[in-house]
């Protein structure tokens, strides 16, 4: 599938998803927060045991959301339909995953990622476990976690359905909502979830704060008074 590009405030198409995600690397998930709170979305914040698997990933796109529960069953037939899900991924999409129920198994590995990135997904974040982390490391697969084992999920996981409404755990709320297509950014700090229709709302805030940061940032380096550089540009 094709990239789907961002819609405007009137729902026109206006700039290609790709545009979107490369402008989105350039900022950073602290200055986001601020906006999204400045805006009145305070409790997008996803909790903090979501990390990557490195220090270095970093996760930008709209939301590919997967759900599933805690299931001994042993159906085959799950499977393909969790292959058969890949095939529908949108570049670049990240793939979200609703684990269900607090547990000790892995829904995420490398060969999973693997196929993922090949049709079109540009990272993962996972309300659950993953394994094969040096795998995906060295894949530089950005992916986003709430801890790494061994366990196989076949057997003990299934999914449920996807591109449907998705909760995952966040830091300032019980849960945070994720629907298809809201934008997720992830770094070092934490990962944060921005609803679909401010993707570009935020985006073009943030970069408007970060050129006032940026003056700001030399005036504080030079010695300027800091009471009067933050005066002058009300950041800190």
């Amino acid at each position: 599938m094709q990239s789907q590009p961002a819609m405007n405030t009137n729902g026109e198409a206006a700039i290609p998803m790709v545009s979107i995600v490369e402008r989105y690397h350039k900022l950073y998930g602290a200055l986001i927060f601020d906006v999204l709170d400045h805006l009145g979305h305070p409790n997008q914040a996803v909790s903090h045991q979501l990390a990557p698997l490195n220090p270095d990933m970093k996760l930008a796109g709209p939301a590919f959301t997967v759900k599933g529960t805690v299931s001994c069953e042993k159906d085959e037939s799950k499977r393909y339909k969790r292959l058969a899900m890949i095939k529908e991924m949108t570049p670049p999409c990240i793939e979200v995953r609703d684990a269900g129920t607090p547990f000790h198994v892995a829904l995420y590995g490398e060969l999973s990622a693997t196929s993922a990135r090949a049709h079109g997904a540009v990272g993962a974040l996972i309300d659950g476990g993953t394994r094969d982390s040096a795998y995906l490391i060295r894949m530089g697969f950005p992916v986003f976690a709430r801890y790494r084992n061994p366990v196989e999920a076949f057997g003990r996981w299934m999914m449920l359905d996807y591109q449907v409404p998705i909760r995952i755990h966040g830091e300032l709320s019980e849960s945070i909502i994720v629907r298809p297509g809201d934008f997720i950014f992830g770094d070092l700090d934490g990962v944060m979830v921005i609803p679909k229709d401010l993707t570009l709302t935020v985006l073009e805030e943030c970069e408007r704060i970060m050129g006032i940061e940026d003056i700001a940032r030399l005036e504080f380096a030079r010695g300027d008074d800091p009471v009067a550089v933050f005066e002058r540009h009300k950041r800190l």
